[in-house]
C-alpha cells in the first residue's frame, strides 16, 4: 500500500469552522479568511470522509510517483497521512490519516445535493479506515517535506521509517517516543553530591514502591537518558515517571532540557513525581502531577506554574 503525506491547516476537529476551531498555518488564504477547503476533512458524509490538501500553484498530484499510470485520474488503496503545523509550539505533526483511500490526481467537488456548501477533495476513504488524532495527542513529527505540501515519502525514506510509522498508527494513543540523549556535564554548583544521590535514590525507591503496590510493573530506565526515570505499566498502558526528590518541603523543582522536552512530547503518558522530605520516613510525601486541560495538576487540585528559562554553559576550549 503506497504512502503519501499531505500538509493541511491545523484544526481540532475538521468539521467546519467554529468559534473555538479556526484553521491556521496553511498559507495566506487560510490566515486572512480563517477558512479553507480542508476544514471539513473529517466531516462524515454517507459513511466516508472527503479529504483535501492545497497543492502549491494549483498543481495536480503526481500520483504516478506512488504507482499510478501516467494517464489515469486516480489510484486506489493508498495510505494518505495528513500533517499540519502546530500554531502554539511550531513543528509539523501528523494529525490523522486515511487508509485504503482513493486518491485523485485533480481536485474534485461534491455536488451541492450531497454537501450543501460543496466540498473540494482529492481523497475518499471509509470512516472505518480513517483516524483523526485529538489535538493534545499529536506528537509524531514530520520532518521530511520541507516547504512542499505533497511529500512522496517512499522516494526518500527507508523501510524502518515506515515500520515506526505503522507502529504509531497501530496505537497512536499508547505510542511513546523514546530518544536517548547524551549525558550532560555534571552540575558544578551541587554543594553535596553524595547527599543529592541519597535523596534521588530514596525518592526513586519510594515512587517505584508506590506503583508496584498498585499492581504496576516498574522498569528503571533513568540510565537510558530518555528524559524520565521509571516506566510503570498496567494493562498494556505505560506511564513515564520523572522523579524529583527533595530534602525538605516542595516549593519548586527544575526539569532538565531533555526532561522538559519529553514532558511536552510525551505529555499524555508523562508524570512528574515529586517526593518531599525524601530522607525522612515520617514526613516523606509524594505528589504526582499529570497533564490535563493545558496544565500540570495533581489529584488534590494543585497546579504547577511553569517558568521557561534560558541558560548557557561555558567551558574552556
Amino acid at each position: 500500500m503506497p504512502y503519501i503525506f499531505l500538509r493541511i491547516a491545523w484544526m481540532k476537529h475538521y468539521q467546519g469552522v467554529t468559534e473555538d476551531d479556526i484553521p491556521s498555518g496553511a498559507g495566506s488564504y487560510v490566515e486572512v479568511n480563517k477558512d479553507g477547503r480542508e476544514v471539513y476533512n473529517f466531516f462524515p458524509i454517507q459513511g466516508k470522509y472527503y479529504g483535501y490538501a492545497r497543492i502549491q500553484d494549483g498543481r495536480s498530484l503526481h500520483i504516478e510517483r506512488i504507482g499510478a499510470k501516467p494517464a489515469v485520474p486516480f489510484i486506489d488503496n493508498v495510505t494518505v497521512v495528513v500533517f499540519a503545523k502546530n500554531p502554539e509550539t511550531g513543528g509539523q505533526y501528523i494529525v490523522g490519516w486515511y487508509k485504503n483511500a482513493k486518491l485523485n490526481r485533480q481536485v474534485q467537488k461534491l455536488a451541492h445535493s450531497t454537501f450543501p456548501k460543496g466540498k473540494n477533495y482529492q481523497i475518499i476513504a471509509d470512516i472505518a479506515n480513517s483516524h483523526l488524532i485529538p489535538a493534545d495527542d499529536r506528537i509524531y513529527t514530520v520532518e521530511g517535506p520541507g516547504q512542499t505540501n505533497a511529500w512522496y515519502a517512499e522516494e526518500y525514506e527507508d523501510a524502518a521509517y515506515f515500520q515506526r510509522l505503522e507502529d504509531y498508527m497501530a496505537d497512536p494513543e499508547g505510542y511513546i517516543i523514546r530518544k536517548a540523549r547524551k549525558i550532560a556535564i555534571g552540575r558544578a554548583w551541587q554543594p553535596n553530591v553524595e547527599l543529592r544521590k541519597k535523596i534521588e535514590e530514596k525518592a526513586m525507591e519510594f515512587v517505584e514502591s508506590y506503583y508496584k503496590v498498585r499492581d504496576y510493573e516498574v522498569d528503571v530506565v533513568h540510565k537510558e537518558n530518555y528524559g524520565w526515570d521509571l516506566e510503570a505499566t498496567l494493562n498494556s498502558k505505560t506511564l513515564l515517571l520523572e522523579v524529583k526528590g527533595l530534602s525538605g518541603p516542595f516549593n519548586g523543582i527544575e526539569l532538565t532540557p531533555n526532561e522538559y522536552t519529553n514532558s511536552k512530547t510525551n505529555r499524555k503518558h508523562y508524570r512528574i513525581c515529586v517526593v518531599s522530605y525524601a530522607l525522612d520516613d515520617n514526613k516523606r510525601k509524594l505528589e504526582i502531577f499529570y497533564w490535563s486541560q493545558n496544565e500540570w495538576i495533581n489529584n488534590a487540585g494543585n497546579v504547577l506554574k511553569v517558568d521557561e528559562i534560558t541558560s548557557a554553559r561555558f567551558t574552556k576550549k
